[in-house]
């Protein structure tokens, strides 16, 4: 029975990991249990009795890859000190690895998203996105209550641009089209002086 089922695990591991990579490659629509089967060297019959159907794969995928609580190999969202621009940079670090390790799927999901996989998407946002951003929120307030962010600027707003600059390098770099005449830890430590400073200087007509 151990032996049965570890090659059951196996076979559904196999299928998750191929469906994972045809998703990615061939889009939400485009992918076919067919493509997914022989990617994954196996039968549709066996594709059909692990998951039903293929949104019940894509679901399975979601939760293997996005699911809430974080799956193990997620690495934990980093600790807040006393240097916020240290943690800016730690948790926009974090946030870069988990958008170029799911990349791909991320694509997919923003490029050709519909209705029916409406959960997903938000599924798969909530696991990438929200923990990064909430921890961005939670360390922006400390330091504005501590007075040393203006009050004007709300940490939502700060997280968001901080985030969208970050999300931006990523894709930016993932492409083989795009030369970029600078590295990933300019590019964060730029973004992330860029935003301390815009939430630091003082307004015109205001002392310095």
């Amino acid at each position: 029975m151990p032996a049965a089922r570890s090659s059951v695990a196996d076979t559904r591991g196999r299928l998750l990991a191929a469906a994972a990579r045809v998703f990615a490659r061939d889009g939400l629509s485009g992918a076919t249990t067919r493509a997914i089967a022989e990617e994954a060297r196996v039968n549709e019959v066996t594709l059909f009795r692990h998951f039903r159907t293929k949104d019940g794969l894509l679901a399975a995928v979601v939760g293997e890859n996005f699911g809430i609580p974080a799956t193990g190999h997620q690495a934990p969202l980093p600790e807040p000190t006393a240097d916020l621009r240290a943690d800016l940079l730690a948790l926009g670090r974090h946030y870069e690895t988990l958008l170029t390790d799911n990349l791909p799927l991320v694509r997919t999901m923003i490029g050709e998203i519909h209705h029916h996989h409406r959960d997903h998407e938000r599924q798969v946002f909530r696991a990438i996105f929200r923990p990064v951003k909430a921890a961005l929120v939670t360390r922006l307030e400390a330091a504005q209550a501590a007075g040393g962010l203006r009050n004007e600027f709300a940490p939502d707003l700060l997280a968001d641009l901080l985030g969208g600059m970050i999300f931006t390098g990523v894709i930016r770099r993932a492409s083989k089209d795009i030369k970029l005449g600078y590295s990933a830890s300019t590019h964060l430590a730029a973004a992330v002086d860029l935003t301390l400073r815009g939430a630091t200087a003082a307004t015109e007509g205001s002392p310095a």
